[in-house]
């Protein structure tokens, strides 16, 4: 038996659904021959240590990349191998004759009302079992009405470990609260919201000494710097851009709340919202939003602040909580901590993961 990775999303491209398949991919080449089918190019190099993995690139114009991977799949995949999808997109190129198939749902690709719909329902109807990042997601694959397959709920945090080094405060000035963000820059991360409260509470004079560290890029940079200026946050407010894995590994080390109130925008929706899970393991509690699967990765009133950032005076309520409570702050670290070592640690949510795709 192998296992094939047919997927659109893999690195070196940065994302979590992208980070989800190269775990997996890894862990399952441990034990199995182990093939990898993505959409771009991937450097023969990603499989040339100790990992069983063997890369199938597809050169093709978008178009026929389907029925390219669908003709290496015919070559390579037996039928007693089990497929792996990224999305319902990816089941377009799997072969009809193999019967173990698997096939990871997200959210946002299923709040879609039109014919769109129909090709979902259709492509799912032939898996094994649908993998549900969140409650929320299994939710909205309830109301597409598909019967007798297998549902499962399974945190994406298949990349995360425990974090053996302790979390020490790093900051020049251990006094100032620090707040960070790491994301794609976007509406829907409820950063100018924060922005605002955060101006407003400054200009009243209720607020200890903090500062908050925005990291990553996205459609949104140019807006969240002019509002940074415009508000008057330029010495508490800084726009750092892309980061590495060693800088972000710094920041969260450093810092005290991690910041993402998210909500949703049209279509676009948080899934799961694995940064607040990586926050976590380093003891650091979240102020998150409502909507979408957020509310399986934050616990309100116990591991962070679940809160809609567009109830602008919630939402300042809980940044004044966070920034002038250092106790509730360290308590609810605390436990966000020990929720990451119960339900999200990498090799729990991998255990729980083969026990899914062992049928």
């Amino acid at each position: 038996m192998k296992y094939m990775i047919v997927t659109q999303t893999f690195p070196p491209r940065t994302g979590g659904m992208q980070n989800v398949m190269d775990s997996i991919s890894k862990r399952l080449s441990v034990s199995n021959e182990t093939h990898i089918f993505p959409d771009h190019y991937l450097s023969k190099e990603y499989g040339n240590t100790n990992l069983n993995i063997h890369i199938h690139n597809n050169f093709s114009p978008k178009i026929l990349r389907p029925f390219i991977k669908k003709l290496l799949l015919n070559v390579f995949c037996k039928s007693n191998d089990v497929i792996i999808c990224d999305s319902w997109k990816s089941l377009n190129a799997v072969p009809k004759n193999i019967n173990k198939v698997f096939v990871f749902a997200h959210g946002q690709e299923f709040l879609s009302k039109d014919k769109k719909v129909e090709r979902i329902k259709k492509s799912l109807n032939r898996v094994s079992c649908i993998i549900c990042s969140s409650h929320y997601t299994a939710n909205l694959i309830d109301k597409l009405k598909i019967t007798n397959i297998k549902k499962l709920v399974i945190p994406p945090t298949y990349s995360l470990n425990k974090i053996l080094k302790k979390k020490k405060k790093s900051s020049e000035n251990p006094k100032i609260v620090s707040l960070l963000t790491i994301c794609r820059l976007e509406k829907r991360k409820g950063i100018l919201p924060v922005l605002r409260c955060l101006s407003n509470l400054n200009k009243n004079k209720l607020l200890k000494p903090f500062q908050w560290n925005i990291c990553g890029e996205g459609l949104q940079f140019e807006e969240i710097r002019e509002n940074i200026k415009k508000l008057n946050l330029t010495d508490q407010v800084f726009l750092i851009g892309k980061i590495n894995k060693n800088l972000k590994q710094k920041f969260l080390e450093s810092s005290d709340v991690f910041v993402m109130p998210s909500y949703k925008v049209s279509n676009s929706i948080e899934g799961f919202g694995i940064s607040y899970v990586e926050a976590a393991a380093y003891k650091i509690p979240s102020i998150a939003g409502l909507d979408g699967g957020v509310t399986d990765a934050v616990i309100d009133s116990k591991t962070g602040w679940c809160v809609d950032p567009m109830n602008e005076e919630n939402l300042a309520n809980v940044l004044k909580e966070a920034i002038n409570n250092k106790n509730l702050r360290q308590k609810y670290g605390l436990q966000a901590e020990k929720k990451f070592l119960k339900s999200f640690l990498g090799e729990k949510v991998f255990r729980k993961f083969m026990d899914a795709i062992s049928i």
